[in-house]
């Protein structure tokens, strides 16, 4: 006697794409965390605007911080950290401190995400 079974591939996407998601939301928080130890940092505002959206039409996650001036302080590798002129300036900050904690972090982040997609794979009845 021979037991049928019934792969809906619809169902699998959906889920894989779920937890996946998920997954890499995680990922953007630990990011996120990672970023605010090298932060230019002076009064807090850029650092307190840090966020995490998961954009669930795109597909995406996207991990930012939202003041005015925080492209410049992230892209701007002429800026000193800490700034002289500003005693509130924290050292050890820098610029590019997303990019940065993200590319330490990117292979540990897909390993999570395959893993977990993985798990949810094997475990759906």
């Amino acid at each position: 006697m021979s037991k049928r079974s019934h792969f809906d591939g619809r169902a699998a996407r959906a889920l894989a794409r779920t937890v996946g998601l998920r997954a890499l939301a995680d990922g953007g928080e630990f990011v996120l965390t990672e970023s605010q130890t090298e932060i230019p940092h002076a009064s807090g505002t850029m650092q307190r605007t840090g966020t995490v959206v998961v954009a669930e039409r795109e597909g995406a996650v996207y991990v930012s911080y939202s003041t005015p001036y925080a492209i410049r302080q992230h892209e701007d590798l002429t800026l000193r950290h800490p700034d002289p002129r500003n005693p509130l300036s924290t050292p050890g900050r820098k610029a590019k401190f997303l990019e940065d904690p993200f590319n330490r972090l990117k292979d540990r982040i897909l390993k999570l995400a395959r893993l977990r997609v993985q798990k949810a794979l094997r475990d759906a009845k």
